[in-house]
């Protein structure tokens, strides 16, 4: 009988918690689409607080190290020994790997979600940028096959790891916490919300460039208020030094009223707040994992973006791009000024988010594991 073990634990970065939450539903899919005689475990740290998962196929086991303890035991390969002959699957670099033979049985898949420790490195900071660099440098020498969500991320790590790098494309999906849910209009009254706006997890300077929606808004009285969604983009957390007050993102006085900053409490005011947006403008220079992106389309929320390349491969006909401040100001008017432009890039959203989803990743992941 064949056991997926998914680590569960994710690496400690700005999108740990997103990243936390997909691995759990994941853990779900892979036991939903587990072949006949096959079955899931879901692999913790000490201390972290298991799901209530409901499926017999489907068990979750605690490891004795607790989580801030992994990116430093991990880096060793004695700690990768009691996974010998097991399939072991995660979400991102952070997992135990050694050097095995070609008849152990052991099957290790890993899945590099993003490039920013590439692209925009000072946006981690540089030691961050530095220990994800390198547990990706241990996948992709260790692992049996490497994994991304899109094309253009595999074409980073090609770059830096070589053309003939084999990678996989796996599509992911918007963890469950970033949908909507019946509470959704509560969650967001309680963040004081209007009920139309624009919405952007953008941060001021380069490459969070905020100050081009600030632009727009100047320019036309009549867009809608913008709602800034703080902490899903790594340009918060690296201003978050250690006992250090986290200052919100200063509001232009000529825009006072126009533009709320909101953090959500918990990850389910995400899928609230994304749910009540009529566009997702990001005109950040740079691209995470896309669950937030993923999270819009499924909301059959359009994109307004600037065309970087993984943004651009998930979204499709779903969105609209614009390449720099004065063509995206015009842009955001102009889906609010024409008639119907909202509305059909709405159902081109909403068609777009069919190709999404955890159990089609789940079947994706079996059938790597049976072809390795």
């Amino acid at each position: 009988m064949a056991t997926l073990t998914l680590i569960a634990d994710p690496f400690p970065d700005w999108e740990s918690a997103a990243q936390a939450a997909a691995a759990r539903d994941l853990a779900i899919a892979i036991a939903e689409t587990a072949p006949r005689s096959c079955s899931a475990r879901y692999l913790a740290s000490r201390g972290l607080e298991a799901p209530e998962f409901t499926s017999p196929l489907l068990r979750t086991e605690h490891m004795p190290l607790r989580a801030g303890m992994l990116p430093f035991a991990w880096q060793t390969s004695a700690t990768a020994r009691p996974l010998d002959g097991e399939f072991v699957h995660s979400l991102t670099p952070l997992v135990p790997l050694r050097s095995r033979g070609d008849d152990d049985g052991s099957q290790t898949s890993v899945t590099i979600t993003h490039g920013v420790p590439w692209e925009a490195p000072a946006l981690v900071g540089n030691s961050q940028a530095r220990l994800y660099r390198a547990f990706v440098r241990r996948a992709v020498k260790l692992a049996d096959v490497i994994l991304t969500p899109t094309h253009a991320t595999a074409r980073i790590l090609q770059e830096h790891y070589g053309e003939d790098l084999p990678v996989q494309v796996i599509q992911l999906a918007p963890p469950s916490e970033f949908l909507a849910r019946a509470d959704a209009a509560d969650r967001r009254a309680a963040h004081a919300l209007p009920d139309e706006y624009a919405l952007t997890t953008a941060a001021p300077g380069e490459p969070g460039r905020l100050e081009w929606i600030f632009d727009a808004m100047r320019a036309d009285a009549g867009l809608p208020p913008l709602v800034v969604l703080e902490g899903m983009d790594p340009s918060v957390p690296s201003r978050e030094k250690a006992g250090a007050e986290l200052r919100p993102v200063p509001v232009p006085e000529e825009l006072t009223g126009r533009v709320h900053v909101v953090r959500a409490s918990e990850l389910s005011d995400v899928g609230a707040i994304v749910a009540g947006a009529s566009v997702l403008a990001q005109p950040q220079a740079f691209a995470g994992t896309g669950y937030l992106t993923l999270a819009a389309l499924r909301a059959s929320v359009p994109l307004l973006h600037t065309g970087h390349a993984a943004t651009e491969e998930l979204v499709l006909d779903a969105g609209t791009v614009a390449q720099d401040a004065s063509e995206f100001g015009e842009r955001l008017s102009g889906l609010f000024r024409e008639s119907g432009a909202l509305s059909r890039l709405s159902v081109l959203a909403g068609d777009r988010s069919r190709g999404f989803t955890w159990n089609g990743a789940a079947w994706q992941l079996w059938e790597t594991h049976a072809n390795l």
